[in-house]
């Protein structure tokens, strides 16, 4: 680890700069609207993060990780409402018990390709999302109320004054992309790319890729089960229609894919992008019928033709630029 972090200097000094300016940005920019907008994009990059190292680095293209989201939105509501245990370890649970799952289920899941694996996770997050209407215990089709009376706002992460929120979730936000960028240049994320590139070759040179496609699918749903938890708290209501659908799990993808896939920063920079469009075309056109939606539609396609690289390449490109010319 040393050693990355020492090759990797300049990543992390960019690194310290950023995050001294997304402290300072919401103590100049004080707006209650646009600290809301802050903690969501905090939420979709780490679900972006986590859909990247099933999508982007090892290239299954899973459309179902709203199954993942839901289950450490569950986890958070159920232990804090039956048992009054705070978020600090119920997020940790519900990740592990997403990874259980995503373990038990990517067994025969992950031995289909391209289209056939993105269809049958689309219906494995349709079956999570009826079995979650039906489920009486946790709350059914009513969904769940998380607010607890009279307790620590910090220990129950249930912040009156919602910057507080956006401080809490920040930390989350380095923690994974650190983690991300450790593993980027590690032995696991270089076996990805190679099962990406040609599985068969893959398997040719030694890699188990069933084994290694499998670590990363769970991977990946314990992040996305993260950032499920934090929504939860965010809002202190979820129900099966609010986070099990298919438009949560279109979201995840293109958080990473307008960002760039298979990169570090890419779903932060996809999640600025979307959450911007999102929440300010809904809050100026919301009230014209559904234009919102249209405007951020459309806005989303011409990024995703022009831009199929993802916003990442642009950057990417003028360096490569750069260096030619010098």
């Amino acid at each position: 680890m040393k050693k990355q972090i020492v090759n990797n200097k300049k990543w992390f000094i960019g690194l310290l700069a950023c995050l001294a300016f997304a402290m300072l940005f919401p103590q100049v920019v004080r707006i209650p609207f646009v600290w809301n907008l802050l903690t969501l994009i905090e939420i979709w990059s780490i679900v972006g993060m986590g859909w990247n190292v099933i999508g982007g680095y090892c290239g299954q293209v899973s459309n179902g990780h709203s199954m993942y989201f839901g289950i450490g939105a569950y986890t958070v509501a159920v232990m804090c409402q039956y048992w009054k245990i705070p978020p600090w370890v119920s997020i940790w649970v519900g990740a592990l018990i997403s990874a259980c799952v995503a373990f038990i289920v990517g067994k025969p899941l992950l031995r289909l390709k391209g289209h056939v694996f993105a269809i049958s996770t689309m219906a494995l997050a349709e079956c999570a999302r009826i079995i979650f209407i039906n489920w009486k215990w946790v709350g059914g089709a009513t969904g769940i109320f998380i607010r607890a009376k009279n307790v620590n706002e910090y220990l129950y992460m249930q912040f009156k004054q919602p910057l507080k929120y956006y401080y809490v979730y920040l930390i989350f936000v380095v923690l994974i992309l650190v983690l991300i960028k450790l593993l980027d240049k590690s032995k696991f994320f270089y076996y990805l790319r190679t099962i990406k590139g040609n599985e068969m070759a893959a398997e040719s040179v030694g890699i188990n890729a069933a084994k290694y496609k499998n670590r990363a699918y769970m991977l990946s749903a314990a992040i996305v089960s993260i950032g499920g938890s934090l929504y939860a708290q965010f809002v202190l209501y979820i129900d099966p229609s609010v986070l099990m659908t298919l438009n949560i799990s279109m979201m995840i993808v293109l958080t990473a894919v307008m960002g760039g896939v298979g990169t570090v920063e890419g779903a932060i920079l996809g999640a600025i992008v979307l959450q911007t469009i999102s929440e300010y075309s809904r809050v100026y056109l919301g009230m014209f019928g559904g234009l919102d939606l249209i405007l951020y539609g459309v806005l989303v396609i011409l990024i995703v033709l022009f831009i199929p690289g993802g916003i990442l390449s642009l950057f990417r490109k003028e360096k490569s630029g750069e260096k030619k010319k010098a």
